[in-house]
């Protein structure tokens, strides 16, 4: 009987602490009905990428970002040739082997994505490459944000979410 007592007075504990203890984490979500896609823990400084091809002109794109508080800052492009709709500048953009790199600081804060039909991203984080198709249909969108929340609506986010 005191076995259990113990256990449960562990597990109560351990709960009040989850529930307590606050997580940053890299949300991804259905813009139009809110759903949970997708969520991966974050740092603050921590960086992610959206690689792509250019659907035009077939040009490899890498679209960087860094975790600041609750915002998303864009801080690098990268791109072998410059295309239609992407960032130019003569200032903050040198040349790193094949790639044409653009330093910027864009405060996002968030930001939505259209999953391509045609072209694969991939969102890179933490060494991990993931197609956007995984997370929502082509043509779907996903709406990237940071949040703070307990550790154990980490816990729900990433058994809601699709993958």
């Amino acid at each position: 009987m005191r076995g259990r007592r113990v256990v449960a007075a562990v597990f109560a504990l351990l709960l009040v602490a989850g529930a307590a203890t606050d997580v940053t984490v890299l949300a991804m979500e259905d813009p139009r009905s809110g759903e949970t896609l997708g969520v991966e823990r974050v740092h603050e400084g921590d960086r992610f990428a959206i690689h792509y091809v250019h659907s035009f002109d077939e040009t490899p794109i890498h679209e960087v970002y860094e975790v600041r508080g609750t915002s998303i800052v864009q801080v690098r492009e990268e791109y072998r040739y410059h295309a239609i709709g992407l960032e130019y500048t003569e200032a903050n953009r040198t040349r790193e082997g094949n790639f044409t790199v653009l330093r910027m600081h864009r405060d996002l804060g968030s930001f939505t994505v259209r999953v391509a039909k045609y072209t694969n991203q991939t969102l890179v984080s933490d060494g991990r490459e993931r197609p956007l198709y995984e997370y929502a249909d082509r043509w779907d969108s996903i709406r990237f944000s940071v949040q703070r929340v307990s550790y154990l609506d980490y816990l729900r986010l990433r058994a809601e979410a699709h993958v």
